[in-house]
């Protein structure tokens, strides 16, 4: 007869559970079942007959049951197998590296206990309705979570798909791992580095992710109402899902796209080696900055048709000066600018109703203005805050008579009585309203040659 193929899998069972170890009593439906349960053991009865399809119920004497079509125990006293339906029970089971040449992978399905199952390469583990334990860390595993609670531990090169329980945990310890996130639940994830995470399409699972190194998570699949979350880190990809995502952004030197719909929220880094660079998309955007200023974010909203709140001077009451990029979206923003910060209509051609203020508190020079040379903008901006000794306008190829024909161009506005404002019109054709700085103010600060900067 030829060698049996698949697992070599070994049943135990945790002392403190009354019983001092397992039988597996082999049920072929042919011979008398062996070996007999015995008093004091676990007795899993194993049903080997291929013909046998759903997990009979065991015999007098079985505490447990489960199905191995062909399966055998062999002179190491293994059970072999390539397909494993467990049932009720709480036991361990593993599939032992052997070394044989004709090992191969195995297919384990857990049931309804309290059960851990640790793989060989090349398995597939399928997690059950209990509260589980399914232990991929020799890699190359395939991984199911079930319906129930689990704990999911995946080495280099595995495939783990979340379940849907209530409770789930996935860690990862290797790389080129590919983690699917669930379609209902919760799931906390732990990534190590180079490694995936998608999610399944229409999936409303609330997933907390703790991203190590150079991570592709792209969550577009996913709709939680309920907040979910990603702790990047460098060099990290992030696309949000259209739900509720928070994204925490301090590690720097990310790559972030706001989601397709649902909110997007970001803090942002505090690196001092590289920022982070976020696209825009169809989804709403709120950033606050991190605690301490970083080397600046690059925020480019330019196209996208969401809505955007935008914080980059102050951390709870307190400033922080990082000197962010920060590009507008084309529907409606309101934007708050820090020292250092460049503030504008994006390269393409501009639209939407934006308020944008400068930091009055902090101080620090702030950059208002178009990075579009495409004339025809209908963006309309009110900038508040208007420091015209420090703060400056800007705009594509600029020259000093296009500043001088800007000024004598603009237009006193009143915005908020009785005082003045003034109004100007970029070389695009985006308006821009300066709050509370008079035409003379304005022509001052362009002949001291502060007004304009490139």
């Amino acid at each position: 007869m030829a060698s049996p193929t698949g697992g070599r899998w070994i049943f135990s069972v945790d002392t403190v559970s009354g019983f001092s170890g397992v039988v597996l009593g082999i049920n072929n439906g042919v011979a008398p079942v062996f070996p007999t349960p015995q008093a004091g053991k676990f007795n899993i009865e194993v049903f080997t007959n291929p013909t046998v399809a759903a997990i009979p119920n065991p015999d007098a004497g079985f505490q447990s049951s489960m199905t191995d079509p062909s399966g055998t125990i062999g002179n190491d006293g293994l059970l072999t197998g390539t397909n494993l339906k467990l049932s009720n029970g709480d036991f361990l089971a593993v599939d032992s590296v052997t070394g044989s040449a004709t090992q191969s992978g195995s297919k384990i399905t857990l049931g309804s206990g309290k059960q851990t199952v640790v793989g060989a390469k090349f398995d597939t583990l399928i997690g059950g309705s209990g509260n589980q334990i399914l232990h991929a860390l020799l890699g190359n595993q395939t991984v199911v979570g079930g319906t129930g609670n689990a704990s999911i531990w995946g080495g280099a090169n595995d495939s783990i798909v979340a379940g849907t329980g209530a409770n789930q945990q996935i860690v990862v310890t290797g790389s080129n791992t590919t983690v699917v996130a669930g379609l209902s639940g919760n799931a906390v994830i732990a990534l190590a580095n180079q490694n995936t995470v998608t999610s399944l399409g229409g999936s409303t699972q609330n997933v907390i992710i703790a991203a190590g190194t150079n991570n592709l998570i792209d969550l577009t699949g996913n709709k939680a109402a309920i907040a979910s979350a990603v702790i990047g880190n460098t060099g990290d990809t992030i696309t949000a899902g259209s739900g509720q995502t928070n994204i925490a952004g301090e590690a720097g030197a990310m790559s972030i796209k706001i989601g397709a719909a649902g909110t997007t929220a970001l803090s942002g880094s505090t690196s001092s080696v590289a920022g982070n660079t976020v696209s825009g998309g169809l989804g709403g955007f709120n950033f606050n900055p991190g605690a301490t200023a970083g080397k600046g974010d690059l925020i480019n909203l330019s196209g996208s048709t969401g809505t955007a709140t935008i914080n980059s001077f102050s951390f709870q009451g307190n400033t922080v000066a990082a000197p962010d990029t920060i590009l507008a979206t084309n529907n409606s923003d309101l934007i708050f600018g820090g020292g250092g910060d460049r503030i504008g209509i994006g390269p393409v051609q501009g639209a939407g109703t934006h308020q944008w203020t400068a930091d009055t508190i902090g101080g620090g020079a702030v950059g208002f203005g178009t990075n579009s040379t495409i004339v025809g903008s209908t963006a309309v901006v009110t900038v508040g805050g208007f420091n015209e000794t420090t703060d400056f306008l800007f705009y594509q190829n600029e020259t000093l008579a296009q500043n001088q024909a800007i000024v004598a161009a603009s237009t006193q506005v009143t915005i908020v009585s009785p005082n003045d404002s003034t109004r100007v019109v970029l070389p695009d054709g985006t308006a821009m309203t300066l709050v509370g700085v008079t035409q003379a103010e304005l022509n001052a600060a362009l002949t001291a040659g502060t007004l304009f900067k490139p």
